[in-house]
């Protein structure tokens, strides 16, 4: 059994080892704080109900009122455990307590908000590509992942995204998979939704493994009834001028649907090549065969990550390349944070994202 099989079959215990781990350091001190075992109990009737229900990583177990509620509070857990450090040194320097404690507790309540409702935001990066040709420089490749259009992320939401994007006036927009959450009941909300993208050399869709926990083929007919062009393993030529960028895109890893060989086999000698791979794993392949710009997900930048320092995040469970812009070689990777959730609807240190890169000549 892989440790990818591993994680989802303990998903449970690993998921309850967390989530009492992020609340200990705040139960404990609340408990001391208050004399008063009040604190203990209310965690326990907050996340015992949700989960209980929890038993995949991609589910969405509860109703959403206690679904925000059990997360709203670890959330403001993890950012109170930030918070404690600082705030206990702060009190060894003379700093009334009182005023620390209320101002952390503050901080800690606004930001678990913000981690459960924060809306993406528009980060932009520069791409230099060896040899570039003249009329390719300065090209904008839109990109939005991790969708999961479910029960937390509705059609108007991605829709408003989707608008966000087009404002951008882009030269290209993609999609790095995982559209949906899982079953078909949000297929063709979501395709309806993305086939609001445009861009001057159209949008194209890579597939993620969420978008397989539904009829894969499905998924793909209300997409391209939409206008969407899906690439599974397979690449397409675009003209710039006297210019041509190949844009490939490859299938889903979990599934073992990926062949990037089979992606790049229509790439014109000497064209500079974008591939969409919604697993970041790709990547040494990715390099092996020389694609210049590499297009992933997945992660959601671990959706939990230590603030300032993104990188520090709980996907590297999962990957060694887990969020931000990679440079190995001749090959480029950029792995977004993704605009949605999988399982619990919040993030902390990890804010989710749109993406506009800029093509530069090296």
């Amino acid at each position: 059994m892989s440790l990818r099989d591993r994680l989802v079959k303990n998903f449970r215990v690993l998921a309850c080892g967390l989530v009492t781990g992020v609340q200990l350091p705040t139960v404990i001190w609340a408990c001391t704080f208050t004399h008063s075992p009040l604190p203990a109990l209310w965690a326990a009737a907050v996340s015992a109900p949700y989960l209980l229900k929890l038993d995949k990583p991609w589910s969405d177990p509860a109703p959403r009122l206690l679904s925000y509620l059990a997360l709203g509070w670890w959330a403001s857990c993890l950012a109170f455990d930030v918070l404690l450090i600082p705030a206990l040194i702060i009190v060894r320097a003379g700093a009334p307590s009182s005023w620390v404690w209320g101002l952390a507790a503050g901080l800690a309540l606004a930001v678990g908000a913000d981690a459960v409702v924060g809306e993406p935001r528009v980060r932009r990066r520069t791409v230099k590509i060896a040899g570039l040709a003249p009329a390719l420089r300065g090209y904008r490749i839109g990109q939005l992942s991790d969708v999961h259009c479910g029960p937390h992320v509705p059609e108007a939401r991605v829709a408003r995204w989707v608008r966000r994007l087009n404002a951008q006036k882009l030269d290209l927009v993609t999609v790095t998979g995982d559209l949906i959450t899982r079953g078909d009941s949000h297929v063709e909300p979501v395709a309806r939704a993305l086939g609001g993208l445009r861009a001057r050399d159209g949008a194209f869709v890579s597939l993620g493994n969420h978008d397989y926990f539904t009829d894969g083929e499905q998924l793909v007919r209300s997409l391209e009834q939409q206008g969407l062009r899906v690439l599974r393993n397979e690449g397409v030529v675009v003209n710039r001028l006297d210019a041509r960028l190949y844009v490939a895109g490859v299938d889903d890893t979990w599934t073992n649907r990926d062949d990037v060989d089979k992606a790049l086999k229509g790439r014109p000698p000497g064209t500079p090549v974008v591939l969409l791979a919604h697993d970041p794993d790709l990547f040494p392949e990715a390099q092996k065969l020389q694609v210049d710009l590499m297009l992933s997900g997945h992660t959601h930048g671990g959706q939990l990550a230590i603030p300032g320092a993104p990188r520090l995040n709980l996907a590297h469970f999962m990957s060694g390349w887990t969020s931000g812009l990679y440079h190995v070689g001749c090959t480029w990777l950029y792995v977004s944070r993704g605009a949605g959730t999988t399982g619990p609807p919040v993030r902390f240190g990890a804010a989710p994202e749109l993406t506009v890169l800029t093509l530069e000549a090296a």
